[in-house]
């Protein structure tokens, strides 16, 4: 369990980055971080203070993702963590987005295709980097033993 929450820190922290980039870069103006401050603060989160919770909610909730992750992939997958971990992030973010229309969060109903493709982009990026993060997390935990 610990290792999935690890893995999925660490998967929240490649895919932030990716979305950083695309926000400095002008290629779009809705972060992944926003979403965790709408649902904290109850809109987009305003100073550096209010970033930088959200920022951390968000990067704990990849972590909370990653913990389903380790338990579904232990359980049912094996092999090809690759594939595996880029599937779950994709629909990880497609049912988050679905979240957001479910739950009518105004702030998050609409996306622009930039934002959309970046965080799509983002999840991918998620799911890869967290199933390699789990399973090299797994393979050192197996040589200590």
């Amino acid at each position: 369990m610990i290792s999935g929450f690890l893995a999925g820190c660490i998967g929240a922290l490649a895919m932030n980055i990716i979305d950083w980039i695309g926000y400095l870069a002008g290629f779009h103006q809705e972060q992944l971080l926003d979403w965790s401050g709408v649902l904290i603060y109850g809109s987009v989160p305003s100073g550096f203070a209010e970033t930088l919770f959200a920022q951390l909610a968000q990067i704990s909730f990849g972590g909370f993702i990653g913990i389903t992750f380790y338990g579904f992939f232990l359980k049912w997958l094996k092999g090809n963590h690759f594939v595996k971990g880029w599937i779950y992030g994709i629909l990880s973010w497609f049912f988050i987005y679905a979240f957001s229309m479910l739950f009518d969060k105004p702030e998050m109903n609409f996306h622009a295709f930039p934002a959309a493709f970046s965080h799509f982009l983002s999840a991918s990026v998620y799911g890869i980097v967290m199933s390699l993060a789990l399973r090299w997390l797994e393979q050192k935990a197996d040589t200590k033993v």
